[in-house]
C-alpha cells in the first residue's frame, strides 16, 4: 500500500492548488483509495471510475494509476479464475494512461512494477492454456501480454526472445495434435501451422536448433504418410503420391542438414536424413547415414 499513500499525498497538493476542483472531485479519489484499503472494489471502482471521466482529474497520472490498482485488485480477487480478466486488460490500459500522462515520471517505477506483476500473471495463465484444448485462448492473452511488454521494456531482444519462447511452446502443441489426429485435414492444418511458427523463430534466431530440426521432421513425416496413403488409393494417383512425398524429402533434407550442422551427434537427425536417402533411391547416401547413425550408438554406449 506503500505507493497508494504516496498517491495520496501527491493528489492532496494537487488539488488544493486546483481551484477548479470541487470538493466533491477530491473526495472521489480519496474515497477510491480508502475502499480499496478496506477491500471493498464495487465502491473503489464507483468513485475512480468517477474520477477517471471528470473534467478536473481524468487527466492526472495518480487517477489512472489508481484505477489500475483498483481493477488488478478486482482481477485477482473476483476474476481469478476468468484468464480473459476483463478488469485485468483495464487496470492495464489505465496503467498505460497512466505512464503516457506521467511527464514528471514521479509514478514511473510503481506503474511499471503493477504492469510487470499483471503480465507475470498473464504469462502464468499462458502456459496453463498451452494445451491442444486451450491454446487459442493462451494466442489470445499471449499477443495482449506482448503489447504491453513493450510499454515497460523497449529492448527488442527481450521482446524477441519472449516471441521465439511462446512459438516454440505452441509449435509443441501443434506436435501433439498431430500425433494424436487421425483426421487428415487436422493433420495438414496444424502441420501447417507448427512450420509457420517455427519459420518465424527462424527469421529471428536463424540457428535455433529446436525450430530448424522440428520443420525438418515435419516435412518427412508429411511425406511418410503420403507414402502409406499410396498403398490405399487408385493407381492413377500413386504416381501424384509419391511426387509429392519426394518433393517433401527434398524439403526436410536441408533442415535436418543444418540440425546435424548445429549439433553433429543429433541421432534423430541422422535418423531423417538416412529415410530420406532411402526414399530418394540414393544407396550410397543412405549407406553413409547408416554408417553414422550406427557409429553414433556405439559411441553413445561406451
Amino acid at each position: 500500500m506503500r505507493a497508494l499513500t504516496k498517491i495520496k499525498i501527491i493528489l492532496l497538493v494537487q488539488l488544493m492548488i486546483m481551484s477548479v476542483v470541487t470538493k466533491a472531485q477530491e473526495d472521489a479519489i480519496v474515497f477510491a483509495e480508502d475502499f480499496v484499503k478496506r477491500g471493498n472494489l464495487d465502491s473503489a471502482k464507483f468513485y475512480i471510475d468517477k474520477a477517471s471521466v471528470h473534467p478536473a482529474t481524468k487527466e492526472l497520472p495518480e487517477t489512472w494509476y489508481l484505477r489500475g490498482f483498483v481493477y488488478k485488485e478486482i482481477s485477482v480477487k473476483l476474476e481469478k479464475n476468468n484468464k480473459k480478466s476483463p478488469a485485468r486488460l483495464e487496470a492495464l490500459n489505465s496503467l498505460r494512461k497512466s505512464i503516457m500522462l506521467d511527464k514528471t515520471m514521479e509514478l514511473q517505477q510503481d506503474n511499471v512494477a503493477l504492469m510487470q506483476s499483471l503480465i507475470n500473471r498473464m504469462h502464468n495463465d499462458v502456459a496453463e492454456c498451452l494445451d491442444p484444448f486451450e491454446y487459442e485462448t493462451a494466442i489470445e492473452i499471449f499477443r495482449k501480454s506482448q503489447e504491453y511488454f513493450k510499454i515497460i521494456n523497449p529492448s527488442l531482444e527481450a521482446y524477441q526472445n519472449r516471441e521465439i519462447e511462446f512459438a516454440l511452446a505452441l509449435g509443441s502443441v501443434y506436435n501433439t495434435i498431430i500425433e494424436s489426429s487421425h483426421d487428415s485435414t487436422a493433420i495438414i492444418k496444424f502441420s501447417n501451422n507448427a512450420i509457420s511458427l517455427y519459420q518465424k523463430v527462424l527469421t529471428l534466431d536463424p540457428n535455433n536448433i529446436t525450430a530448424t530440426y522440428s520443420i525438418g521432421i515435419l516435412y518427412y513425416n508429411k511425406a511418410v504418410k503420403l507414402i502409406k496413403a499410396s498403398e490405399y488409393v487408385d493407381i492413377t494417383e500413386i504416381n501424384k503420391l509419391q511426387d509429392e512425398s519426394i518433393a517433401l524429402f527434398r524439403a526436410a533434407r536441408p533442415f535436418l542438414e543444418k540440425t546435424l550442422t548445429l549439433d553433429p551427434k543429433r541421432e534423430d537427425a541422422v535418423q531423417g536424413l538416412s529415410g530420406i536417402w532411402f526414399s530418394l533411391n540414393d544407396q550410397e547416401k543412405y549407406n553413409y547415414y547408416q554408417k553414422k547413425l550406427l557409429e553414433l550408438k556405439k559411441n553413445k554406449d561406451k
